[in-house]
């Protein structure tokens, strides 16, 4: 799935600070890059350097062979593309109101989410018009919506019925054009800074109970108990160093017993 970072150059102080690098980092590392070479100053050669220097400490079975073409082609091109440091997504009363008005959370959810990449696209693209080119798969990902692709097509079908997008006129291409981007009234009611999870996010804002796990601030459901701090994924790392812990605590009071 596209990950959809707002501070890029948070995320790469962030990741420049782990210990590993995730199992597909072609993303990551065109961040580094950018990062290096505008924030840092370094030269196409010193990016290479750098990001290789990242891959062996942080990469499982680096190899140069295989990762030097992408490596190199990064380091070239890094200054291609402005650095992103976005502040946040602003939704407006007026868009809110919109959306609040249409029948079912799920249609609305899935109107916030539409919304909210438009205005992200706007915002990294001057001359973008309203427009989100996402696949629909990953729009209703993003929009926490299970639906079939024949659902999925019916949902998008009546956003368009009710005149609140249009597609685009080339078959093969399934771009879609927000119309309800409130242009008048400059009143920000919320500020969307995690895309992971917008279906949530309109939810949260309707009142429902949902907490930002403690670890990597993913919003996710909280339930009746109000006892869920973290999410499944950092809820399995927590419970990984719990468990370390234990062992290590375990094997220190057996040495112990040994010595004495």
């Amino acid at each position: 799935m596209t990950q959809i970072l707002l501070d890029e150059k948070l995320y790469a102080e962030t990741l420049l600070t782990q210990d590993t690098m995730d199992n597909k980092p072609a993303s990551d590392l065109r961040i580094l890059a950018k990062y290096f070479c505008q924030v840092w100053s370094l030269t196409p050669h010193k990016i290479y350097l750098e990001l290789i220097k990242i891959m062996e400490e942080k990469y499982n079975n680096f190899s140069l062979a295989k990762w030097q073409p992408l490596l190199l082609d990064l380091s070239k091109n890094a200054n291609k593309y402005k650095l992103l440091e976005i502040e946040y997504i602003p939704i407006t009363i007026n868009e809110l109101i919109m959306i609040d008005n249409l029948p079912g959370k799920p249609l609305r959810r899935l109107a916030f989410t539409l919304l909210c990449l438009a205005k992200y696209r706007n915002a990294i693209t001057p001359d973008n018009n309203d427009w989100e080119n996402y696949k629909f798969k990953e729009i209703f990902k993003m929009s926490n919506i299970q639906a079939t692709k024949k659902e999925q097509g019916f949902m998008i079908h009546d956003l368009r019925n009710l005149g609140l997008i249009k597609m685009n006129r080339m078959v093969d291409n399934l771009s879609i054009h927000i119309c309800y981007i409130d242009k008048e009234n400059p009143e920000e009611v919320l500020k969307i800074t995690d895309f992971r999870n917008l279906g949530y996010e309109y939810l949260l804002y309707s009142g429902e109970k949902f907490v930002r796990c403690k670890k990597c601030q993913k919003l996710i459901r909280q339930n009746k108990n109000n006892s869920i701090e973290y999410c499944r994924d950092c809820a399995k790392e927590v419970e990984k160093e719990k468990t370390k812990l234990r062992v290590e605590k375990y094997r220190k009071n057996i040495c112990n017993g040994c010595t004495s």
